[in-house]
């Protein structure tokens, strides 16, 4: 078999304290107080779910800062549904990039080797100047939503 190309890739969590946890309003008036100050919705949403994601890029990592909600009544799609805001966190996200040795690998394989260690040492603990960060993104973000 032939070599191919995979991407890997390696997640941190950490959640961030916030007064948005549990807020209710439309998904419209979220997203007109978030996307101002650098909010975007991510690209993972569901008909019931989704994040607003802040990206904070590092040369070979990227760092969200991540605002889960969800539906409260209806399908996110619907003009006017409301929405509960969840737990903001900070996602850490490194990928990689190289050759499987074997080329042989499988679907079901693939779904069980995904992650591994990261290249990055940094990436086995998000650094505290993006934890910083993280909070005064939220810090942001909850005075936009108090003000719309």
């Amino acid at each position: 078999m032939g070599k191919t190309r995979e991407k890997r890739s390696v997640k941190i969590l950490i959640q961030i304290d916030s007064s948005l946890n549990g807020y209710k309003t439309t998904l419209y008036k979220l997203e007109t107080a978030l996307k101002p100050i650098g909010f975007s919705i991510g690209g993972g949403w569901e008909y019931d779910h989704g994040y607003f994601d802040y990206r904070i890029s590092k040369e070979g990592s990227y760092y969200y800062v991540r605002l889960p909600f969800q539906s409260i009544n209806g399908e996110l799609g619907v003009p006017g549904v409301e929405v509960e805001v969840g737990s903001p966190f900070l996602l850490g996200h490194q990928y990689e990039d190289g050759i499987d040795k074997d080329g042989e690998i499988g679907n079901i394989s693939a779904a069980f080797n995904q992650f591994q260690s990261p290249v990055d040492k940094d990436m086995e603990e998000i650094p505290d100047e993006y934890q910083e960060q993280g909070k005064a993104i939220i810090k942001r973000a909850e005075y936009a939503v108090q003000v719309h």
